[in-house]
């Protein structure tokens, strides 16, 4: 008789390609906008930018319907890459650009605080971590007060990533994007795609060093709590 409690027949889901992703997301909207001028010079500037940011736009599509899977961030992220093209189609002031890069990571952080189900969904994940062999170890030492510590620390750490994010992205914003998309398209689309091409360095690296420590933290306290190996508590990892 088959075992229905065994899921070891279920296909797993697609995993994203992170270099498409980046390509997609960065490097070709980032080249499109800067050098689309000498380019692509028979197209109007309001076509380029269209361009450059469909190519996000139809990632996100297309991830989606191949995985079928997307989360708050993400959802986040493809309505502020409209916005941004609203932004230079409707030729609104420069510095709606550094209110819209700084507001997403701002909502991402109060979703963290708010939400746990945000927090999980980025790090305490059932595609990283075995849960159930967690929560059993927890059960068994009585010590889930420990582990909830170690993930309200995890989560404040998050917290202080997205809020940096917030204040690099207004800060790198003002710095780079200040031509009037109403009186120098081109400028401000180049402006634009040097913003996304600095936003690697600038803000994703340091940002993520953040996303480090919480996670470190995280298993710390799982070891800490669980007394398990961290073979033990990651996810299909003999």
């Amino acid at each position: 008789m088959k075992n229905f409690s065994d899921h070891s027949d279920v296909p797993e889901k697609p995993k994203e390609n992170v270099f498409i992703s980046l390509a997609a997301n960065i490097a070709v909207p980032a080249l499109i906008l800067g050098k689309g001028a000498d380019w692509l010079p028979q197209l109007s500037p309001a076509v380029r930018l269209v361009v450059a940011l469909a190519f996000p736009c139809a990632y996100f599509i297309f991830d989606y319907l191949r995985r079928r899977e997307a989360n708050f961030i993400s959802i986040l992220g493809f309505f502020g890459t409209l916005l941004t093209g609203g932004i230079g189609l409707f030729q609104l002031s420069p510095l709606w650009i550094a209110v819209k890069e700084a507001t997403i990571p701002a909502l991402i952080a109060v979703a963290l605080l708010v939400s746990r189900k945000t927090v999980t969904k980025i790090l305490y994940s059932e595609k990283i971590f075995d849960i159930a062999t967690i929560d059993a170890a927890l059960d068994v030492r009585g010590t889930r007060p420990d582990f909830e510590k170690a993930f309200r620390r995890c989560t404040w750490l998050l917290v202080a990533s997205f809020a940096l994010s917030a204040v690099l992205n207004f800060s790198l914003a003002r710095r780079i994007v200040m031509s009037d998309p109403a009186v120098n398209p081109d400028a401000f689309n180049a402006e634009v795609g040097k913003m996304l091409a600095l936003s690697w360095p600038v803000i994703v690296l340091p940002c993520l060093l953040f996303i480090v420590a919480a996670l470190w933290v995280l298993v710390r306290g799982l070891m800490r709590a669980t007394a398990l190996p961290l073979e033990k508590l990651l996810h299909n990892v003999k």
